[in-house]
């Protein structure tokens, strides 16, 4: 069984049509993280890795092969470390991860609450999130280069990233306010954590990414001693491209016997 965790904005139904690219392997999401008040989005995104372990007792009674995007891929990580006995291996796809020097870079703006500037909360607190009918918001979804995605994953996004409202209008359901918050919390504490060493891990990171850096992915797949594998693509690649994601996580799955 897989758990995948989606990236921050994207409610994880929008993997569908990569998630029936992974069959026979099954697989169940969170729809959103830090929209539960019991799990809301923090420092370091410490509750938010405590969501996914608590959505993984409620739906399943075996271990899971955590995958994620983005948000998602630290997330489960961060979860594969505080909850080892969860998982039998962890996929991250283009983690948005700090590490070294930009770790200690990013703390500093923290604490001087200027992370807006090296994180992408400073366009997020500025989204759009309410259209007057779906297919005004379809119109504008299509017409902004990150949700340039593969014809279904994109339908997909759209039939599940806005909800009706009662004046006829439609809305986020990914509040603004939490994915302004949650890039604004991105964990510059990541070599404080330990990965148990027999945990199967994989770090898969596109070149042309703009979230996911090379000068902090392969310090911290030295410092973890996690193998990473470097593709042709964007950030979102997993949307982008779900025949070639599907295949990596096959690949993947497979090395874990």
């Amino acid at each position: 069984m897989i758990h995948f965790a989606h990236a921050n904005g994207i409610p994880s139904p929008t993997y569908q049509p990569l998630f029936d690219r992974l069959a026979p392997h099954s697989v169940i999401a969170l729809r959103q993280f830090g929209h539960n008040p019991k799990f809301p989005y923090s420092n370091n995104w410490t509750y938010l890795a405590d969501e996914l372990v608590d959505f993984l007792q409620q739906n399943t009674s075996e271990p899971v092969v955590a995958v994620g995007h983005s948000l998602g891929a630290l997330v489960s990580f961060i979860a594969a470390c505080k909850y080892p006995d969860k998982f039998k291996g962890v996929l991250l796809l283009d983690p948005p991860l700090l590490f070294g020097t930009h770790a200690r870079v990013l703390r500093l703006a923290k604490f001087f609450r200027q992370s807006d500037l090296i994180t992408p909360a400073g366009k997020s607190k500025t989204r759009k999130f309410k259209w007057n009918s779906r297919d005004e918001a379809k119109q504008y979804f299509a017409s902004k280069r990150l949700f340039q995605f593969e014809p279904a994953c994109f339908d997909a996004f759209c039939n599940t990233a806005v909800e009706d409202r009662p004046d006829g209008s439609v809305e986020l359901t990914y509040k603004v306010d939490v994915e302004v918050g949650v890039f604004r919390n991105v964990p510059h504490n990541l070599s404080r954590y330990n990965l148990d060493p027999g945990m199967p891990a994989k770090v898969i990171y596109a070149n042309r990414s703009d979230a996911s850096l090379g000068q902090c992915i392969r310090p911290f797949c030295r410092y973890f001693g996690i193998p990473y594998e470097v593709i042709e693509g964007q950030h979102m690649y997993p949307l982008q491209q779900p025949d070639l994601t599907a295949k990596l996580i096959h690949e993947f799955l497979d090395g874990l016997g």
